[in-house]
């Protein structure tokens, strides 16, 4: 799949450069921008998002809305691209290691006891009236940094893997990936058949943070509305909830960047 890549060496944020673009030049086509690294990255529900310059991936993806397409089912389509491309990368050594989607969009690395984030997905959207127009997916990925000893539950490709990849190319990968996957018809129930397939922590239960209040629960189920179903167990009830309305709770990490 083709498109046109626009890269800087350093911006605030990829995604606030790609909407900007998109207010000042329109959209003919999909648009990659990249940058060595981000002064103010983005992550899910205004917390940010830190990158090592020249080590980690910084890119976001513009490309027109398509008949058919529902954010929720959109965003969750874009989750398991991401999570197929990277697991694409994984050596042979590192057959162990798991790629799990943690929902609602993030990409965890799985070896060993260790679950620890290696890459955050943030999609924004341009509406025209009620017309949903374009879209701009925002990735971070921890290719080559050092996390394990970071404050936060992160960890990087070559933390778990032992390699070293180039940024650049990776971004190249997970785009070419993304359009082509999005060439296929976008059917709701075998997207969320397949999301739920590869999502973390389905069935387990845990610890989450829900309206200031920890509790005991299970995620067992999501639906089009990109929702979540949670079995409580102080309450002995299920009920569905936006992401904003949950936290994930790692007790053996910083919170800062759930």
């Amino acid at each position: 799949m083709t498109f046109t890549h626009l890269h800087q060496p350093s911006v605030p944020s990829t995604n606030v450069w790609a909407l900007s673009w998109l207010k000042e030049h329109g959209l003919n086509g999909p648009t990659l921008f990249t940058a060595d690294g981000q002064t103010a990255g983005q992550g899910q529900r205004d917390k940010s998002w830190s990158t090592r310059h020249g080590e980690d991936l910084s890119m976001s993806l513009a490309l027109p809305v398509q008949s058919g397409w529902t954010p929720p089912v959109f965003n969750m389509a874009v989750a398991l691209s991401i999570r197929a491309s990277l697991e694409g990368l994984r050596p042979p050594h590192a057959s162990q290691a798991t790629v799990k989607i943690k929902w609602p969009n993030d990409i965890l690395l799985l070896q060993e006891g260790s679950d620890r984030k290696c890459a955050g997905i943030l999609v924004e959207n341009v509406w025209r009236g009620t017309s949903w127009s374009a879209t701009v997916v925002g990735v971070g990925v921890n290719v080559n940094s050092g996390r394990l000893t970071s404050p936060f539950h992160a960890t990087s490709l070559r933390d778990v893997w032992g390699v070293s990849l180039k940024p650049m190319e990776v971004g190249h990968l997970l785009a070419r990936d993304l359009l082509e996957h999005l060439t296929h018809p976008m059917h709701p129930t075998a997207i969320i058949r397949g999301f739920k397939g590869h999502l973390y922590g389905l069935g387990e239960l845990r610890p989450f943070d829900v309206n200031s209040q920890t509790r005991q629960g299970a995620l067992s189920d999501v639906d089009e509305q990109g929702r979540a179903k949670f079995s409580w167990a102080d309450l002995d009830q299920e009920e569905w909830l936006q992401s904003g309305d949950v936290t994930w709770r790692f007790e053996d990490a910083g919170q800062n960047r759930d």
